[in-house]
């Protein structure tokens, strides 16, 4: 059975290792928007609200990369779709179902057409 004391000790860790992290995370040079990032996704764990994280991933997104043109961001961003237009290729290939094929092929463009526009901004 947990008690109060248990849960005050359990949660003093948590806090302990965002601290140490956060410490590790400066001395690396870590990107200040990864960061911020992981300490989104400590929040969510520790509120128990599913989600989050994503929530402000998309928000970084939107408002530095897309909004403020900030190259990291949107490069990381164009990796990430790279990667996902990859794995989509690969699934369209071992496809069978006409209808899944048609699902992919759609992915794919859209896909390609924001890797575009990602490749775009940044030349900028």
């Amino acid at each position: 059975m947990t008690t109060t004391d248990d849960k005050i000790k359990s949660d003093h860790g948590k806090q302990q290792n965002i601290k140490i992290e956060l410490l590790k995370w400066l001395n690396e040079g870590k990107n200040s928007y990864e960061i911020i990032y992981e300490f989104a996704k400590y929040l969510e764990d520790v509120s128990s609200e599913p989600g989050y994280a994503d929530i402000v991933l998309k928000d970084i997104r939107s408002v530095y990369g897309i909004g403020l043109n900030e190259p990291s961001i949107l490069s990381n961003e164009l990796l990430e779709i790279r990667n996902r237009l990859a794995k989509l290729e690969t699934a369209l290939k071992s496809a069978d179902n006409e209808e899944i094929q048609n699902h992919l092929k759609f992915a794919i463009e859209h896909h390609k057409k924001k890797i575009q526009e990602l490749e775009h901004k940044l030349e900028q």
